[in-house]
């Protein structure tokens, strides 16, 4: 579907609208039915240029065929040193903390 041409078609089926609502016999419903369709020229006339600011810029994301890294599962391993046990709760310590990771307790 070529989407400018579609846009180029409602635009112009809008301005017709807009002629034809010139033959309302109602000042109030002719001014209100000129007013929307106004609105909605003008709403075509935006996207339209969004779709041509869109167009004009480059995607700023890089999508390449390979990782750039190799992901190795066997490099990363868990440390887990158990340093002692909790005087209060007697739960596993492990060395890089200060405190029982269970009860908080300072050791």
């Amino acid at each position: 579907m070529n989407t400018e041409g579609e846009l180029d078609r409602f635009q112009r089926w809008l301005q017709s609208r807009l002629a034809d609502a010139e033959k309302i016999e109602s000042v109030d419903e002719r001014l209100r039915t000129s007013n929307r369709i106004q609105n909605a020229i003008q709403e075509c006339i935006n996207f339209r240029q969004a779709i041509n600011v869109k167009q004009t810029v480059a995607n700023p994301f890089v999508t390449r065929e390979q990782p750039v890294r190799a992901v190795n599962e066997s490099e990363v391993k868990p440390v887990s040193s158990v340093t002692g046990i909790c005087n209060k709760c007697e739960a596993e310590l492990t060395g890089d903390l200060e405190f029982c990771p269970l009860c908080g307790e300072y050791q």
